[in-house]
């Protein structure tokens, strides 16, 4: 590329003076553009940020295309290649993907965020009118519960009422306004005006009707309707309790619509255009009950045709009685204007409230989030292109510098990876596709028995026997078959030995991603092979000992047993330990008089130490008694003290020692009998012998030889 003339002073003046005059010209024309096009501060304001953005944008644009031009580029940028272009067009469509959902999910929450709004509007003024009735009749039932009231008869109401009458009657005046009503009335049963105020209005059909539908006790509403003179009236009515005779009826009065203006007009919004409308049915048409904002005096004069398509009001009322909740709806109202509201009904009524707003104003609160989403939307588009191909030039300065470290981190790499492989004890190898060693660490020359440089480009035949190599040849083609990582154990036998390894290979991968051989990594595990065959001989063992064992043998922790043998479940009568472990503690096996005392023993033992060593009377799983001998020691299990002993049943070795003390007290009765005979036999040949030398010596002094033969004398006889 031919180089270009430097950049002159001419130049640079060029650029400025042009974007002066077009900043001059754009600052001009876009302000009476705006002034002309746009009349509310909020437009005037959204439009001023967007012409801002804009000027930006061209001025920018301006300025690169006048300066490129000028830029003395060393290398021309290579253009981007159709697989380059996928992934930047993938990000902006992303990008516009997710502006166009957050418009939408925008439009969603605005119209949620005033359905809410309209939903409480509604509720809450269907309330206070709900309210404001109960009030009202509230009112009209103090005075007819009222029995100061009850003598306004209408016997007593054809003469001149006295002082006390005319004192009420102010009083009930009082009460009536103040309560807001505009008038009061009190007819007889035949309709005929007995009393009322100067605000009273006068007799019509309406209300002549509804005296003859009052029921006492009871309170009746009626209207909102047109009376003679055309004015909109509302009236309570009710029987007054007499003590004889018939009952005159009291009527208050409310004139006009203020009442239901005052609930329905306050909006919380001054600027917006919602509206809280009051509407019935009568026969096929829609009858609005208060005065329209946009027609005024309209309340009970202004009447729909109920098969109106589009009327919210004759959307509401053509649906089912059953259907008629609170519902959203969207369309016209009495101005054909498209609207949007929602309608509550006015409990113990047959009157609707429709609370609605413009859809235009709906439309604009939405269309400024959604004009402020896109331009977020717009700059992070222009911040995410020019990140790119900000991006784009620095990765392009940095590929020289990449490119002549390669080779020295690749060198260093492979060092490092030298390095660390002859100083691992475990065997590190690597072979090609052909099963030939590539890579033979120092650990793995040492179990072979033969310098690595020997071993690479030989294959597993020229160390071990051909049945070993052989297995170890097809483990190795089946992870480059799979392309995955396994770990197996693997018996070889070596220089020094039979031994046991635990090998782990997998693909060796070029920078294609192509398989090209596989690494290894051999570990010696015969040592831990043969303690682990020790220790499952001793666990076999120490099972078999324990469970063959004789004696019962418990674990105890937190006081319940956790672990017996059979021979333990077997002394108390069950088939397994398992039926056994659900009875839970020790004690609970013991006898009644035994169970406190066991269980103290146990929990001692548990949690200050020492040995148990006792007695105690047991039950069997048949209800036989048993006598066992507990033995216990505290231990530590599974972290926590337990309780190791064991359980012998000495039923019937005591049973054998309570049998031996009763033979050795027979034997020692019989004993004590011989004694007393041998005594007495004694004593009586000692006679017969003392008997027999007095004879003797008798004998000899008669000079007669002796009848018996010389005997010994007794003791006592001698000298």
């Amino acid at each position: 590329m031919a180089e270009q003339p430097p950049l002159t002073r001419a130049h640079v003046l060029n650029v400025v003076l042009t974007y002066a005059a077009v900043a001059s010209l754009w600052i001009l024309l876009s302000d009476k553009a705006v002034e002309w096009l746009f009349s509310t501060p909020a437009q005037f304001a959204l439009a001023s940020t967007i012409k801002g953005w804009l000027f930006i944008l061209i001025t920018a644009l301006m300025l690169y295309t006048m300066l490129r031009r000028r830029i003395n580029q060393s290398t021309a940028s290579p253009r981007l290649s159709g697989r380059q272009w996928l992934p930047i067009l993938l990000l902006n469509s992303l990008i516009l993907a997710l502006t166009a959902m957050a418009i939408a999910q925008n439009i969603g929450l605005t119209r949620d965020k005033e359905v809410a709004r309209l939903e409480t509007i509604a509720d809450l003024k269907s309330r206070r009118i709900t309210e404001w009735l109960g009030n009202r009749e509230q009112d009209l039932r103090q005075i007819i519960d009222n029995p100061r009231y009850g003598d306004l008869s209408p016997s007593r109401q054809r003469t001149k009422p006295s002082d006390e009458q005319a004192q009420r009657l102010t009083r009930l005046v009082e009460f009536i306004s103040a309560e807001g009503f505009d008038g009061a009335a009190l007819f007889d049963p035949a309709g005929q005006p007995l009393w009322q105020t100067p605000g009273a209005g006068i007799m019509s059909a309406t209300l002549r009707d509804a005296l003859a539908r009052v029921t006492a006790g009871k309170v009746l509403r009626v209207g909102p309707y047109l009376d003679e003179l055309g004015q909109p009236r509302l009236d309570f009515l009710a029987p007054l309790a007499t003590a004889a005779g018939p009952a005159p009826v009291i009527v208050l009065q409310i004139s006009g619509s203020h009442w239901i203006n005052q609930i329905l007009k306050p909006w919380p919004i001054p600027d917006s255009s919602g509206e809280a409308t009051l509407f019935r049915q009568r026969a096929d048409q829609v009858q609005y009950l208060s005065d329209l904002r946009y027609r005024p005096d309209s309340a009970l004069r202004l009447h729909l045709p109920l098969h109106h398509d589009t009327l919210l009001a004759a959307q509401y009322l053509r649906l089912d009685a059953g259907q008629r909740g609170p519902r959203v709806l969207s369309g016209k109202d009495y101005r054909d204007t498209a609207a949007f509201g929602v309608v509550y009904p006015v409990e113990g009524t047959d009157w609707y409230l429709l609370a609605k707003i413009d859809k235009a104003e709906l439309n604009q609160a939405s269309f400024k989030e959604s004009i402020w989403i896109g331009l977020i939307s717009l700059l992070v588009l222009f911040v995410t292109n020019a990140g790119i191909i900000l991006l784009r030039q620095h990765t392009r300065l940095l590929m020289t510098e990449q490119v002549r470290h390669s080779q020295a981190q690749r060198l260093q790499a492979l060092q490092l990876l030298s390095a660390i492989a002859d100083s691992s004890e475990d065997a590190i190898f690597a072979k090609d596709r052909e099963g030939k060693y590539i890579l033979f660490n120092r650990a793995a020359s040492q179990f072979v028995g033969k310098p690595a440089a020997e071993m690479l480009g030989q294959d597993d035949l020229a160390i071990f026997p051909p049945d070993q190599a052989r297995m170890l040849m097809a483990a190795g083609r089946r992870v480059i078959e799979n392309n995955r990582v396994q770990t197996e154990e693997e018996y070889l036998t070596l220089p020094c030995g039979d031994r046991v390894f635990l090998a782990t290979k997998g693909p060796l991968q070029d920078n294609d991603g192509q398989v090209i051989g596989i690494f290894g990594i051999s570990r010696d595990i015969t040592g831990f092979k043969r303690a682990e065959a020790d220790l499952r001989e001793r666990e076999g063992l120490f099972r078999a000992l324990v469970e063959q064992s004789l004696a019962g043998i418990y674990i105890i922790q937190q006081g319940r047993l956790c672990y017996i043998n059979p021979c333990f479940a077997h002394l108390f009568g069950y088939d397994s330990p398992g039926a056994l472990l659900g009875v839970g503690p020790l004690h609970a096996l013991a006898s009644p008089q035994d169970s406190e005392r066991v269980a103290e023993l146990v929990l001692r033992c548990e949690q200050e130490g020492g040995d148990i060593h006792a007695r105690f009377s047991a039950l069997h799983h048949g209800n036989q008694p048993l006598e066992v001998e507990l033995y216990g020691r505290r231990v530590d299990y599974r972290g926590q003290p337990a309780v190791l002993g064991l359980l012998l049943d000495v039923t019937e070795r005591e049973q054998v020692e309570q049998a031996l003390t009763r033979q050795a007290m027979e034997l020692r009765q019989q004993n004590e009998e011989l004694e007393r005979f041998n005594k007495v036999m004694v004593d009586r040949e000692l006679a017969m012998l003392t008997l027999k030398h007095q004879i003797n010596e008798l004998s000899r002094q008669l000079g007669l030889p002796p009848p018996y033969p010389q005997a010994p004398m007794p003791p006592e006889e001698h000298p």
